[in-house]
């Protein structure tokens, strides 16, 4: 795969909308999480967004918030290109492009069957943010990633 990871720009934003939308991850009792929600421009001017393509077509994306407590917002990667390296590669660039910010850890308040990965990728399971409200009635495991050297 010729995988080139960009900045998204507001031009991207429906098509990043319909990835994540379709992912198979958030079927069942975790699709009323993303009920409604859409990549907007306005975020993609907000977060660093970055996304994976090859060929122009749409791999994988992330969104890393800024602020006073940077969080890893959201990752998904197309489910037919699950399985390849895209995810670690999308991570790592999201550790480097942190780190380059000057940013010492991220939070990661992950989607429940996401937090074998995270771990895989290096971060620390901290503990767990409640259920809230009727769109989320699962506990999500809370993580923090160092950016810098161990």
């Amino acid at each position: 795969m010729n995988i080139n990871i960009r900045r998204a720009s507001a031009a991207d934003a429906p098509a990043l909308t319909d990835l994540m939308q379709a992912s198979s991850a958030y079927q069942g009792e975790y699709a009323r999480i993303l009920d409604g929600y859409r990549v907007t421009p306005e975020q993609i001017s907000r977060d660093l967004i970055f996304l994976a393509e090859e060929s122009g077509r749409l791999l994988g994306f992330y969104s890393l918030m800024l602020g006073e407590e940077p969080e890893l917002d959201l990752m998904f990667v197309a489910d037919n290109t699950q399985g390849l390296g895209l995810g670690r590669q999308l991570f790592e660039h999201m550790r480097v492009e942190a780190r380059e910010r000057g940013i010492p850890v991220v939070k990661i308040v992950s989607h429940p069957p996401s937090v074998d990965f995270y771990r895989r990728m290096g971060a620390e399971l901290i503990g767990a943010k409640p259920p809230s409200g009727t769109r989320v009635t699962w506990e999500r495991p809370v993580l923090t990633l160092r950016t810098g050297p161990a």
